[in-house]
């Protein structure tokens, strides 16, 4: 789950991420962590895993310079730390704002990337998503969007965003997690690849 956290969207997702016992990835964004620390701690202390989006999700100030990058990696991981209860929290894992394989701001990407390994940190992006940022999208919409991206793939990591700012995938969570158990599918984050 991408730019999290938000009172509208992250409860929800939590409450079916619960109840089906199933464990997530959430990469945060920081500004956002210092005004719903709350959810975070939530999420943490259940299990999932919390991963760094950057502080604003800005890409005029993420790549204004090294500096700038940098801050706001470590703003993030600050903000994460405050929320749990661990002061030198180091999240390990990054997402590029609208990812590492888009085309904008490529050069930048390629150069940020070498400041990560530098900071300790890998980044990743998804290979599966239902395209809850892309337009409004109905709850049956963002399955059936889903179900096709997943199509003939045996490792999935799948996008979605626990905002509501284009579609509502918290309302479409209960069904995509079943549709994959019926696939065969079993959830993972990155807790047990690392």
């Amino acid at each position: 789950f991408d730019d999290g956290p938000t009172i509208k969207a992250t409860p929800k997702v939590l409450d079916v991420l619960k109840e089906e016992n199933v464990k997530a990835s959430f990469f945060v964004i920081g500004k956002y962590v210092s005004h719903h620390p709350e959810l975070v701690k939530r999420a943490y202390e259940e299990g999932h895993y919390i991963a760094n989006h950057g502080y604003d999700h800005n890409n005029e100030k993420l790549y204004k310079n090294d500096k700038s990058f940098i801050n706001e990696i470590e703003s993030t991981d600050k903000e994460i730390g405050k929320a749990i209860g661990i002061s030198d929290y180091h999240s390990y894992i990054f997402r590029f704002p609208n990812g590492y394989m888009s085309p904008n701001n490529k050069l930048k990407k390629k150069h940020s990337a070498k400041l990560l390994a530098k900071m300790n940190y890998g980044y990743i992006d998804w290979n599966c998503l239902n395209s809850d940022s892309v337009k409004k999208y109905t709850t049956s919409q963002l399955v059936s969007n889903l179900k096709k991206s997943c199509k003939n793939k045996g490792t999935l990591v799948i996008l979605m965003h626990d905002t509501t700012d284009v579609s509502n995938s918290s309302l479409a969570l209960k069904e995509s997690i079943d549709y994959l158990k019926e696939q065969g599918y079993e959830f993972r984050n990155f807790y047990d690849l690392f």
